[in-house]
């Protein structure tokens, strides 16, 4: 066109091939259309959780591990799943929109009941390749009716836990995991968690949270930490996830690739 000076899309038309590793990903760089190679966050899980990403290689985690779990052998069609695969619940019951709790119960093995929804339930057809098949899902209570229709705040907690020992002193426990918003609305909050608890009373000794309600739709990479003292040893330790909801509003994120380490 005269008197005009156009700019050349060099990236257009150009699809970049699967680097075949999980670590690494291909894309195209505009400034001469060819696909650079370029590693991905050190940390991202790979390996469906078996391992971490460190310079774009999947390294299988350490000695440390301690715990891991990519939900792929659970049988979906059992309603005891959860619960025989070590998974426990806790509820908590706050009054209206305020943080005074009037009432909780358990703990129980965790349900895995699409019938009768409550805590926890185990997915399928919600993940992509490192996720695999199957995947958690995690809801409040909803058979809490009660406290649910007098407008009152149902917490939900699902979690595996162990006793902290003398060994452990001086090492850090992280919880990773990947995660991905599902079906989440109105006033309902989620959060994944490390908890400490001291025996006999199981007073809360420590409470490490990550937020989930505002995480995006596809699948991401989180962890939380928390350095293991002296004081802890002998105590409760538990690490999972809660959702939060009143009027049986909806309160679902899928969880997947747990994996926790003591190093």
């Amino acid at each position: 066109m005269d008197g005009a000076c156009g700019v050349v899309d060099l990236c257009d038309g150009v699809i970049c091939d699967d680097t075949g590793n999980e670590c690494t990903t291909a894309t195209c760089n505009p400034s001469n259309g060819a696909c650079d190679i370029s590693n991905v966050a050190d940390g991202t899980i790979c390996d469906g959780g078996a391992g971490t990403c460190s310079a774009g290689v999947c390294e299988a985690s350490g000695g440390g591990e301690v715990y891991t779990q990519n939900f792929e052998s659970l049988d979906q069609a059992s309603t005891t799943a959860l619960g025989d695969a070590g998974f426990q619940v806790f509820g908590n019951v706050f009054q209206g929109t305020t943080d005074v709790v009037i009432g909780f119960y358990g703990p129980f093995p965790a349900p895995n009941n699409p019938a009768d929804p409550a805590f926890s339930l185990i997915a399928s057809g919600q993940g992509g390749a490192e996720q695999g098949e199957q995947q958690l899902v995690i809801i409040s209570d909803y058979k809490n009716q009660d406290a649910m229709t007098a407008g009152n705040v149902v917490e939900a907690l699902t979690f595996q836990e162990f006793t902290i020992e003398a060994g452990d002193v001086g090492k850090t426990v992280t919880f990773r995991f990947q995660a991905k918003l599902g079906d989440l609305a109105g006033s309902s909050t989620a959060y994944a968690f490390i908890k400490t608890l001291a025996p006999p009373s199981y007073n809360q000794t420590n409470l490490v949270q990550l937020n989930t309600t505002s995480i995006p739709a596809t699948w991401g990479n989180y962890s939380i930490s928390l350095p293991i003292i002296a004081p802890l040893v002998g105590q409760i330790l538990q690490f999972g996830f809660a959702a939060r909801a009143t009027n049986n509003q909806p309160s679902g994120v899928f969880y997947d690739n747990m994996v926790v380490t003591v190093e």
